[in-house]
């Protein structure tokens, strides 16, 4: 349960630092996820679901921080971070190409999340990634730049971030 709550609240520190002193964006006017990143990590390097866990709650604070709708950003984060969990079960963590490839397919498994969610409620109640605008591109490139550096600061305080089961 400490983990869980660790990831979250590191997820949530980097959700209101990308609102508020990234607000105009790193390149052209766009933000890194992060949030995602932490995510993907948490998803990645734990046995059990604790980075869909950490997904979704991340959500619901991401929810309360922007003018989506409730559930709408914890849907979007919950589908990378499953993701990531069968991911870790076929290919072994480098230091480089892994992180690369988490981030930038993460945010991709993003973006077609909202494309589900805006064919199911309509664009009346909420928008979604353009698949044909650059920024979608430059956010999935600028989140797999900084993965490999990101996973490697969280290596670092992987102790309050990983839950260890009671035989290990």
């Amino acid at each position: 349960m400490n983990a869980v709550v660790a990831s979250t609240v590191l997820s949530s520190i980097f959700l209101v630092i990308q609102t508020t002193w990234m607000k105009n964006g790193l390149f052209w006017g766009v933000i890194p996820d992060f949030c995602l990143l932490v995510i993907l990590w948490v998803a990645y390097n734990n046995k059990n679901d604790q980075g869909v866990v950490t997904g979704f709650i991340s959500g619901v604070v991401c929810d309360l921080l922007s003018s989506s709708p409730m559930g709408y950003f914890s849907f979007l984060y919950v589908i990378p971070a499953y993701a990531a969990t069968f991911l870790r079960k076929i290919v072994a963590m480098d230091a480089f190409f892994i992180p690369v490839l988490l981030g930038f397919a993460g945010t991709i498994l993003k973006g077609i999340g909202s494309l589900f969610l805006l064919a199911v409620y309509g664009s009346e109640t909420m928008s979604a990634y353009s698949f044909s605008n650059y920024h979608f591109w430059i956010e999935a490139a600028l989140n797999g730049a900084i993965a490999p550096l990101l996973f490697w600061g969280l290596s670092r305080i992987r102790r309050f971030l990983i839950t260890k089961k009671v035989t290990e």
